[in-house]
């Protein structure tokens, strides 16, 4: 699936930062009934150590929440890195 959020976040990590890079993104439950599921993408160095966050995505369900979070942080690389 080469039109997923998630794999198109990890593509143009790899195309612009070489492997230096990880991208990754978190989800999380949480108590709010509207909304249940939060993710959040973010950058790690080769520490683990975060060096860039993206907003958060909060959805009714854990994969449409994760797909937001990939998608959002895959347009900010992709404005910055054409």
């Amino acid at each position: 699936m080469l039109d997923d959020p998630c794999t198109r976040f990890n593509n143009i990590t790899q195309r612009v930062f070489r492997g230096y890079i990880t991208p990754v993104v978190y989800v999380w439950e949480t108590n709010d009934p509207e909304n249940p599921w939060r993710a959040e993408a973010r950058l790690l160095n080769a520490n683990n150590l975060t060096v860039a966050k993206f907003a958060q995505s909060s959805a009714t369900r854990k994969q449409r929440a994760k797909d937001l979070a990939a998608h959002t942080a895959y347009q900010w690389l992709h404005a910055l890195y054409p």
